[in-house]
């Protein structure tokens, strides 16, 4: 989020925000216990873990997407849950 991001990298470590951050989730408070320095790494040593994540991903937005149909198509009283009708789902 960059309205924690402004205010994140602008701290030292351990040091505490004087201020709370207000973002789309809430009021933040923020400290930095302390930094450590990535790096860039080559793809033939992280391609498995975004084709995971990926498939994952892909998954979890077919089952979503399932739920929603069977939603759809079931007579629910008493609550409203976000359901379709269509399998054309998004």
């Amino acid at each position: 989020m960059p309205e924690v991001e402004t205010f994140l990298f602008q701290l030292e470590e351990g040091q505490l925000c004087p201020v709370p951050v207000r973002s789309r989730y809430g009021y933040h408070v923020l400290v930095v216990d302390r930094r450590i320095s990535g790096r860039l790494l080559p793809f033939e040593a992280v391609h498995q873990k975004i084709a995971d994540y990926l498939e994952d991903r892909v998954w979890r937005q077919a089952a979503r997407q399932y739920v929603e149909l069977l939603i759809g198509s079931a007579d629910i009283e008493g609550i409203d849950l976000k359901g379709s009708v269509s399998p054309l789902v998004q």
